[in-house]
């Protein structure tokens, strides 16, 4: 019966830190989410680790079960992210199990209250540590459960997303800190006194209170400061089209002749914004905007069908497309080379990449971004270098599934008639990687670009987190960001993380808004990680010493 009841805490557990999390609105129950599982760690010495899992496990499943898509789609295509979805779900919780297993080796070796007060450390170092291989997926980040929380959340600008899962686990242990102390008098009138004099829990309660109070404070002050219309009268502006033209996701890699219906589609949408505004700068177009075109396009460069209408009129684009590189030596080909029309000596790789052209600018007629962080199997095998043969099973035949990594992260520069904007365009995944997106801003961006295609997850969660997970590196970066999407969400975020405006899902639109252009440089983006780096330190050292003090006990 006692390990029923275990197992049922893990649950609960799971259940909250699921339904904590977007796009549901319970953002508060994070902060006692971990309770009922911590109070089983504490108690709990054996089967912690299946234990762990179960809590997690559920966790992913109430949050991520929509990377299955399981959307009304041709079997054969959708057949790879069924797979993919059952596949996470079951090997992704056993990453979250890692900081759990040296939280019993502390508990083991040192003591129960130790292990309790080393686990917010322990914890974001687990979260920032997940988020750095070529298996990265920290989605699921427990700082993200707060995006909704508008005040509260304001302070990411300090320490980025890690500063709000350490605070909302030092939340979680100190109110199991508290209850611990109290179920311990059964007779009230004594708890009463204890509740009034006791040192140790009125310290906890006020700490508590604190962490609840400063950071709306805080962001009280922020809010103003980062007042929108006050930016608007104070700042440089460009004004940002936001083409959605909600394609497909599965038909648009089918043709070529696909892709000239695509721009033509796209260009339409970019006329009707500019009759009914006129003033536009910039268009956005959305990830892969332009596939696989032509060899002229993708290989040789001849981007004239963009540049005839950007300089036609006068206004940018910034769009997503398929950059191919040819390889004619033989030498040194990377593991996801493939075959050039079956040419035995010509290989191409390709890459997810990011095009601004600017009007009437010879002297630079094209800039090009490459993608740097890929999704795990989706779109590169991870470490592909050491499993290379795997990439013919996991092919998953829709796009080119196996691209080349880009390896110089820089910003994009805009010019129009003395305009001018540095912009750090962050494709897809990569928005969900806090300090490579607060790298652009050190970089010199003054404006963040996101361009995705969420299409693949339509009518599931999966688009409304990613745009939430977009909302904290506003914050984080104190940066206006303009995303745009193939079918949604796009919109347009504040450096508070607040939408300006957001275009509705599924439908093909063209957006616009004034977009001030900010240089001041965020505590976070000076910073960096230096709060998760300093809790794995510290936890490094609590794993030594737990183990020389075992030793030094024998």
């Amino acid at each position: 019966m006692k390990k029923i009841t275990q197992y049922s805490l893990g649950i609960i557990s799971g259940l909250i830190l699921g339904l904590s999390f977007p796009p549901f609105p319970f953002y508060w129950i994070a902060f006692i989410g971990f309770i009922p599982f911590l109070y089983v760690l504490l108690t709990k010495e054996k089967g912690f680790f299946w234990f762990s899992y179960l809590t997690f496990f559920i966790y992913h499943g109430i949050t991520a079960w929509w990377i299955g898509s399981w959307q009304p789609v041709d079997e054969s295509s959708q057949i790879w992210l069924r797979i993919a979805g059952v596949a996470v779900w079951l090997v992704h919780p056993f990453f979250f199990c890692i900081p759990i297993v040296v939280f019993k080796t502390i508990k083991d070796k040192l003591s129960s209250n130790f292990a309790i007060w080393s686990f917010p450390f322990l914890w974001i170092s687990f979260e920032w540590l997940h988020s750095l291989s070529d298996i990265a997926f920290p989605w699921l980040t427990i700082g993200y459960t707060q995006t909704y929380n508008y005040l509260w959340v304001q302070f990411a600008d300090v320490f980025g997303v890690w500063g709000l899962s350490f605070l909302i686990i030092l939340v979680n242990v100190l109110i199991l800190k508290i209850i611990l102390i109290t179920i311990k008098y059964n007779d009230k009138i004594k708890l009463l006194k204890f509740l009034f004099y006791d040192k140790k829990l009125t310290i906890y309660l006020l700490i508590v209170v604190l962490i609840i109070i400063i950071p709306v404070i805080y962001g009280a002050v922020r809010i103003k400061e980062y007042d929108h219309s006050k930016l608007l009268e104070t700042k440089k502006i460009i004004t940002i089209g936001i083409i959605q033209p909600n394609i497909n996701p599965w038909e648009k890699w089918q043709s070529r002749s696909n892709v000239i219906r695509q721009i033509q589609k796209h260009f339409y949408l970019q006329d009707s914004l500019i009759r009914s505004v006129n003033k536009i700068d910039l268009f956005i177009w959305s990830e892969t905007a332009i596939p696989n075109f032509s060899d002229a396009f993708n290989i040789m460069h001849d981007f004239s069908i963009l540049a005839n209408n950007v300089n036609a009129n006068n206004v940018s684009i910034l769009t997503g497309f398929a950059d191919i590189e040819l390889l004619t030596n033989s030498k040194n080909i990377p593991a996801v080379a493939q075959k050039y029309w079956d040419n035995p000596n010509i290989y191409y790789v390709a890459y997810n990449a990011a095009l601004l052209i600017n009007p009437n600018n010879e002297a630079k007629p094209k800039q090009i971004y490459h993608k740097m962080k890929l999704t795990p199997f989706s779109e590169r095998i991870p470490y592909v270098e050491l499993f290379s043969f795997l990439i013919p099973v996991l092919d998953w035949g829709v796009g080119i599934s196996n691209w080349e990594k880009g390896e110089n992260q820089a910003t994009l520069h805009f010019e129009k008639e003395g305009k001018e904007a540095d912009i750090g365009v962050i494709i897809c995944i990569e928005s969900i990687y806090p300090n490579f997106v607060a790298n652009f801003a050190s970089l010199g961006a003054n404006l963040l670009v996101i361009i995705t295609n969420d299409g693949w997850y339509d009518n599931t969660f999966g688009p409304e987190q990613h745009y939430c997970i977009g909302r904290m590196r506003a914050i984080e970066t104190r940066r206006y960001i303009a995303r745009c999407a193939n079918t949604g969400i796009s919109g347009f975020i504040t450096p508070t993380g607040k939408s300006t405006k957001i275009a509705p899902v599924q439908v093909p639109i063209g957006l616009y808004s004034e977009i001030p252009l900010i240089e001041k440089k965020s505590i976070y983006t000076l910073l960096g990680d230096v709060l998760p780096i300093i809790a794995l330190i510290f936890s490094i050292i609590i794993m030594i010493y737990s183990f020389i003090y075992k030793r030094n006990k024998q």
